[in-house]
């Protein structure tokens, strides 16, 4: 099979562990070629979070929790110097695109990352259509967002799964359970940009 299509490895760090409740803290992302398999651009950046009691309420949003920053190393000095969340996710819509080789949904770039479909696609949905973000691009009539590719995902997580679902080790398929098992560094493992 050939791939035409640019791949976007993409992370979110955010303030708690509810993908329908949290708030992003942190998005990073590399473009990688899809024929040569190679990282043709970065994107990173911190996001502004709420931190408004009836903004947060009347939007059903988490607070950003100690314990989340505790483990994704993000201070609050950075959240709040951070850009507005319209902001970073204009800019990183502008990078995704910027990959997308005709400009139509079939030859947008195709999201790639470790356990996006259960948690940063979610994410990706709701600043895309939902508010209080909705800032685009939506897909109305699938009610989905329209910036990765529609029909195809690489979720490191599945492949883990069948790589390992019937052996004793590693313990679990959490990526700091991973990092462990293949011997990878574990300092600033929760930053989205490593």
């Amino acid at each position: 099979m050939r791939i035409n299509n640019t791949y976007i490895c993409f992370d979110f760090e955010t303030g708690s562990k509810n993908c329908k409740r949290t708030q992003p803290i942190q998005l990073a992302a590399v473009a990688i070629d899809g024929k040569k398999l190679e990282i043709v651009g970065k994107f990173s950046s911190h996001i502004k979070a709420s931190e408004d009691p009836k903004f947060l309420e009347k939007h059903n949003l988490d607070p950003i929790q100690d314990e989340a920053l505790n483990v994704n190393k993000v201070t609050w000095d950075q959240i709040r110097k951070a850009p507005e969340p319209k902001t970073v996710w204009k800019d990183f819509c502008s990078f995704v695109n910027k990959y997308n080789y005709k400009k139509s949904k079939w030859t947008a770039p195709i999201g790639l990352g470790y356990n996006i479909l259960n948690f940063d696609i979610p994410i990706v949905n709701r600043l895309c259509g939902h508010e209080p973000y909705n800032f685009g691009p939506f897909d109305k009539e699938y009610q989905t967002q329209s910036l990765f590719n529609p029909i195809y995902y690489v979720d490191l997580m599945h492949i883990i799964y069948f790589w390992f679902e019937s052996l004793s080790e590693p313990k679990s398929l959490s990526f700091d359970s991973l990092r462990t098992y293949f011997g990878m560094a574990s300092e600033r493992a929760h930053d989205a940009v490593y």
